[in-house]
């Protein structure tokens, strides 16, 4: 193994560490946690076992570190600040393309998070807190940007954003994990436009026109009869 200078240590421990997390992703996507093995895990990465104990002393250790250095969407929150002024009518699809391409590129992910994560109290309450909340609250405040700006109906935004979520988390879980797209399969643009426009079908608020008043209650109320 070639000496490491004390200045690049740092990274050459965090590029180790890559290299782990991703061997350990392969493993995982193939088997499962309970039957992958971490001298499986150290071959796929090419290191001896030993070295990857120094860096992850037990699988379970391994399997949160994933969680934490890997989500779905680390990108999400860029992408949604980039797009703040943006309209939702032309923002959401864009968004949601965006969302959609990245779930699908990350399919391996999703299996472990389903089979591993979901399964577990545990991990499962873990990666709600560091990595669905994070993506969840990035998407809501844009939501309630538009709300407060009368475009999109008044409603919980976190809600909301997990509404959205939950279309595409479903289509990638039908589509790619359980075998939809070899018994109905639908196009990224299919999937994507579709996502969209159910949402903001719901979500957009109703327009007045600009020549129209709004009708009071009063006047929608039925003349009272004489007695």
């Amino acid at each position: 193994m070639p000496r490491v200078s004390a200045a690049n240590h740092q990274r050459y421990a965090q590029a180790r560490r890559d290299v782990i997390l991703n061997a350990a992703l392969r493993i995982f996507a193939q088997t499962s946690f309970a039957e992958a093995k971490m001298d499986e895990i150290a071959a796929a990465a090419e290191l001896s076992k030993g070295t990857l104990y120094l860096y992850f002393p037990t699988k379970e250790a391994l399997l949160q570190s994933l969680i934490r250095r890997y989500s779905l969407l680390p990108e999400l929150p860029e992408m949604v600040e980039s797009m703040r002024e943006v309209p939702p009518e032309l923002g959401i699809p864009t968004l949601v393309a965006e969302i959609w391409r990245r779930f699908r590129a990350r399919k391996d992910l999703a299996s472990v998070i389903v089979r591993e994560i979901h399964s577990n109290p545990h991990r499962a309450k873990l990666f709600t807190a560091q990595v669905g909340l994070r993506a969840y609250r990035s998407l809501a405040d844009y939501l309630d940007t538009w709300m407060k700006r009368g475009v999109l109906r008044r409603q919980d935004p976190l809600a909301a954003a997990q509404c959205l979520f939950g279309m595409l988390w479903f289509f990638l879980l039908s589509q790619e994990l359980m075998g939809g797209k070899d018994l109905h399969p639908l196009s990224d643009e299919t999937v994507a436009t579709t996502a969209a426009q159910m949402f903001l079908c719901g979500a957009l608020a109703p327009r007045i026109p600009s020549d129209r008043k709004p009708v009071s209650s009063a006047a929608n109320r039925p003349p009272r009869r004489r007695s």
